[in-house]
């Protein structure tokens, strides 16, 4: 609410917001939490996903991504899909949910009792019975499952490469041979968590020079008016290369504001 509001102060005096980006926001697959009282929060999956025995299937039961690469990248893949409200599943086996836990599901010993029972995470005894509580087709399923067990068990992940990259395997499991983003499901019972699209932040914002200095519609200075961080337009054009690309020039962009405005009194 509080960028929004800047946002249109600094139209309201001619700034240029700047929209044209690769992508509106930084996206990001995020679970629904129940809280008790019929209303939800939004739990971000920064972490699950990269574990080996976690895969990620769209609505018709089949995989559509590498899961370990960033969330940003995960939600474009979605997005691209073209999911009824960007939707897509996590799905693991009881050994891998019990070791690393799975969104908002806590790991060994916190119990699962909870989260199933309000139906933040789903259970089934096989991946069929899984795959109608689930509402996706369940012959398809098992094939994904199958087939991605295959190459799992060799820590291979043919399909999407999985693992194959610094970034991917920086959030696996180091303890985990050969590779620390894969490794097979094949423990019943198996689980699911849905996820919806949200983001991390803006990448559209206020058009600015090189010194942090806000511009109007001509490509004048506004005297006076300076943006950083995600009031900024992203400098990296609403891409995310990597961790740190909003910190990064928020910090920087903030000191140039700051020595520029110092120099001037």
């Amino acid at each position: 609410f509080r960028r929004v509001l800047f946002r249109s102060i600094a139209e309201a005096v001619g700034a240029r917001l700047n929209l044209n980006q690769a992508h509106a926001a930084c996206w990001a697959p995020v679970s629904r939490v129940p809280r008790g009282d019929g209303r939800f929060v939004n739990f971000p999956h920064l972490i699950d996903r990269y574990k080996p025995g976690v895969i990620a299937v769209n609505g018709k039961g089949r995989r559509f991504v590498n899961e370990s690469n960033s969330y940003h990248d995960v939600g474009c893949a979605v997005i691209a899909g073209g999911e009824p409200d960007a939707v897509c599943w996590l799905v693991c086996d009881h050994a891998t949910i019990r070791k690393y836990g799975l969104g908002f599901a806590k790991p060994f010993p916190v119990p699962l009792g909870l989260y199933l029972s309000v139906g933040y995470v789903q259970r089934g005894k096989t991946l069929k019975d899984l795959a109608r509580i689930m509402g996706i087709d369940a012959d398809a399923l098992e094939k994904t499952v199958r087939d991605f067990n295959n190459d799992a068990l060799r820590g291979e992940d043919k399909q999407f490469l999985r693992g194959s990259t610094a970034y991917n395997r920086f959030l696996g499991d180091p303890a985990h041979a050969p590779n620390p983003c894969v490794g097979p499901i094949r423990k019943p019972p198996y689980y699911a968590v849905k996820t919806y699209m949200g983001d991390l932040g803006t990448f559209a914002g206020i058009k600015t020079d090189a010194r942090a200095r806000a511009l109007d519609k001509n490509g004048n200075v506004i005297t006076g008016l300076y943006a950083a961080g995600n009031d900024m337009a992203s400098m990296m054009g609403g891409n995310y290369p990597g961790g740190g690309i909003t910190l990064g020039p928020a910090m920087t962009f903030g000191y140039i504001a700051g020595k520029d405005l110092a120099d001037a009194l």
